[in-house]
């Protein structure tokens, strides 16, 4: 019954995407998000939605006759190159065959969607429609756990859908993490609209679901978002207000486990799983000595070979104190050296380039629209978009995460962002230039 019932809804969706580019492609990014497999158990379980989406998404941009005003920017750029040079690790890896072009070939598909947003979210009612897909996939997820944990008394576990790069409990809280300011986005912008409670209540249980992932990692990011909406927030009161609720509803639910897991933030060198993330640091960190401008390529130190092939080099990093190697190969825990080991010295750095422009481009763009009423919906936007930028990079630091899709989603975003805010301004300077040039021919016939 579930799947008919979905499958009538994707077919009435899809009307409506194949009617404008913008809405086929926000609906390619949540079938990517929403995971439907994950919602599915019969005949609709084995349907690719998101296949069908990328299907439409190309047919109805190449046949737009209204297509967004191209542009470019130099973060564009870093996205191009950290893909070309992803390509090129991936063509001289070292691990097994199959599995590294297997990774390249999910990651060329995240690299396709950030090329189809970059082409066409332009407008307010673009950025609204994907800001709305974020919240209806991992915003609707981390309710669901939230009110799950909430009715299981803080004993639920709680992870993302399975068979995803999210199934983690940790990635996925670091998901939300970068959802919530999405959310309070639209919450700002919806102030007097009856969606407003479906926001609120969403940004709650998504909290609360953070919390009961009992992932350190998204509880760091989580304080990350808090920091930062306290300080740079006018109304600190109501924040205050808002955070107190929070925290006190929290309480009731948090076990005494998840509280003694949050103190080892405190004490990690004497934490065995922190220091097991500290090994693997090094062992990401051989590997891109050994090759320091291709890497191993993807996911191939966590191949039982080439994991073992640095075992003999490991007392080269001595000065950091961690267990010794086993036989046993482990994940990087941390987009940073995760690429490091993935893809060399190039790779992280094209990485940290990508993550430092990104911060600047939305910098940039909130100063030069700061005094201008009609562009404020963008200052907001790229305020918000610094909160979930600063919560991947953090959280992030602990997390196997570089090529996740939200993370790729989010840089195209902000592309699009930069180009239509320097498009906006070029307008407005051009509705300036024509109002002094009627001014001037007034007052020659005055």
């Amino acid at each position: 019954m579930r799947d008919i019932a979905f499958v009538f809804l994707f077919a009435f969706l899809v009307i409506f995407a194949f009617k404008r580019s913008y809405i086929s492609v926000s609906l390619w990014l949540w079938t990517g998000l929403f995971v439907p497999a994950y919602w599915l158990y019969s005949f609709a379980h084995s349907i690719s939605f998101q296949t069908i989406m990328v299907v439409i998404t190309v047919i109805v941009y190449i046949f737009d006759r209204n297509k967004s005003k191209s542009g470019f920017n130099f973060l564009f750029f870093l996205v191009i190159l950290i893909y070309m040079h992803f390509t090129l690790t991936t063509y001289y890896a070292i691990g097994p065959e199959e599995k590294v072009w297997l990774e390249w070939e999910k990651f060329s598909k995240i690299m396709l969607l950030t090329l189809f947003l970059t082409l066409i979210i332009r407008k307010k009612v673009h950025f609204t429609y994907i800001l709305m897909v974020f919240v209806l996939s991992l915003g609707i997820m981390g309710a669901i756990e939230g009110l799950k944990f909430i009715a299981s008394g803080g004993s639920h576990h709680i992870k993302g859908p399975d068979n995803n790069i999210l199934s983690d409990n940790n990635h996925f809280a670091l998901a939300l993490d970068m959802v919530l300011p999405l959310n309070v986005y639209l919450l700002a912008e919806y102030r007097n609209s009856k969606i407003r409670p479906f926001l609120l209540i969403t940004l709650v249980l998504s909290i609360l679901a953070v919390l009961g992932t009992a992932s350190r990692g998204g509880f760091i990011g989580l304080v990350c978002v808090a920091l930062y909406f306290f300080i740079t927030t006018k109304r600190k009161t109501v924040t205050i207000i808002g955070f107190l609720i929070v925290a006190g509803l929290a309480s009731l639910i948090l076990t005494e486990k998840w509280y003694t897991r949050m103190d080892t933030i405190d004490t990690a060198n004497e934490d065995g799983s922190f220091m097991i993330r500290v090994k693997s640091w090094k062992m990401y960190t051989l590997m891109a000595m050994e090759r320091p401008v291709l890497g191993a390529g993807f996911r191939s130190v966590e191949v039982g070979y080439v994991w073992r092939s640095l075992i003999p080099d490991f007392y080269k990093l001595s000065f950091v104190e961690s267990p010794e190697p086993t036989e046993k190969a482990w994940a990087a825990h941390s987009i940073y050296f995760q690429t490091l080991g993935d893809h060399g010295f190039v790779g992280l750095g094209l990485l940290v380039s990508i993550l430092v422009t990104a911060f600047l481009t939305l910098m940039n763009i909130m100063r030069k629209v700061k005094d201008i009423e009609r562009l404020q919906w963008q200052y907001q936007l790229a305020k918000m978009f610094k909160v979930s930028l600063v919560a991947f990079s953090v959280a992030g630091a602990a997390l196997s995460l570089p090529y996740a899709e939200i993370f790729w989603a989010l840089i195209a975003i902000i592309i699009s962002l930069d180009i239509s805010c320097r498009q906006s301004l070029a307008e407005i300077k051009k509705e300036e230039t024509a109002k002094r040039k009627q001014q001037r021919i007034k007052r020659r016939h005055a």
